[in-house]
């Protein structure tokens, strides 16, 4: 191939303009706020809701159906979860970690309807970082309660002035404490935008692909197709649950931490 047989092929690439995480702005007394993000997350919530009445309406003593055979098993794993780790005390967490799983878990699911465009209809709202972040401080600031009702105001102040080194460089263990506190929730909702964030990056640069049309051969809209389907499949099915329970899981630990007693 030549010279002007590689320009053909590179030029339609070189002129597409991939754009990944532009949103539907508007402003609250001042404050931008993503509308998309707003209303996927809002769709998000109705779902639950809806999953719940539905649990609700078929709720029974007797021989449960399929859809609260599987909620009683996912419930039961996550108290089998919640009671090794923590102990009987910890059980009052089951429903926190059950409904963050499930509420992530939909909102994950949304990546199914992308198309990699530069908006999104109904995109997940967790590759937006501000719910992450929002459901991160949400749970941090709930842990640290829970830390205080644990162990009270003084033992809540001696367990970051006097772990993990001795007593006598408290300031030290202070700052090295209050550095993983703040570490926590960035961590948390990170984890969780990044993996969400890569699969609408990944569709982007797949819908590319389309403009692209791998040269002069017209089966680029073809591979197109085939590599999005594969992508979502993966996305859905594999990322998206695994990353929500990854969240509960680590809502548990962070529990744990702070409802336990030990000096170490």
């Amino acid at each position: 191939m030549g010279m002007g047989g590689a320009f053909l092929i590179l030029r339609p690439l070189v002129a597409v303009n991939i754009t990944v995480g532009t949103h539907i702005e508007a402003k609250v007394f001042g404050i931008p706020v993503d509308l998309d993000t707003l209303w996927a997350t809002g769709v998000a919530v109705l779902v639950v809701v809806a999953l719940a009445v539905l649990l609700r309406r078929q709720a029974t003593s007797g021989v449960p159906g399929k859809f609260q055979l599987v909620w009683e098993m996912g419930v039961s794993a996550v108290r089998k979860q919640v009671e090794g780790s923590i102990g009987p005390r910890g059980m009052s967490i089951v429903p926190l970690a059950t409904a963050l799983f499930v509420f992530i878990f939909v909102a994950n699911f949304f990546e199914i309807f992308g198309v990699g465009s530069k908006y999104e209809i109904l995109g997940p709202p967790t590759a937006n970082v501000n719910l992450p972040a929002a459901l991160a401080v949400f749970v941090i600031v709930l842990v640290h309660i829970a830390s205080l009702r644990t162990r009270g105001v003084r033992g809540y102040v001696r367990h970051y002035l006097l772990q993990p080194f001795p007593k006598y460089l408290f300031l030290v263990n202070g700052f090295i404490n209050a550095v993983e506190e703040i570490a926590r929730p960035i961590t948390l909702a990170l984890r969780l935008f990044g993996n969400l964030f890569s699969g609408a990056l990944m569709l982007t640069l797949i819908a590319a692909l389309g403009a692209w049309k791998l040269g002069p051969v017209p089966i680029g809209d073809v591979l197109t197709f085939a590599f999005s389907v594969i992508w979502k499949l993966f996305d859905v099915f594999l990322i998206g649950p695994i990353q929500a329970f990854i969240f509960a899981l680590l809502t548990i630990l962070y529990f744990d931490t702070a409802m336990s007693t030990a000096d170490h």
